[in-house]
């Protein structure tokens, strides 16, 4: 097992919790619509960057590891 396959099976393993972790940050984005009041949309504006940029961004990770590994032998 090489270096290739340890980042992309630690990407992988990574992968998991960033889904759990933006669903739980979209489920605060529903209740700051709801419950927020006038600073509501802010704060809710806030957790929907984040958690759409964290969820992007470990996607794009891993499928940037996949490609680097079926490309590049060594």
């Amino acid at each position: 097992m090489g270096l290739n396959e340890t980042g992309l099976s630690l990407l992988q393993f990574f992968q998991s919790p960033a889904v759990i972790s933006a669903a739980i940050a979209f489920v605060v984005v529903g209740f700051y619509f709801i419950f927020g009041g006038d600073r509501g949309r802010s704060k809710a504006i806030g957790w929907i960057v984040g958690g759409a940029g964290g969820l992007i961004i470990i996607m794009g990770a891993v499928t940037l590891a996949e490609i680097v590994n079926d490309n590049i032998k060594f």
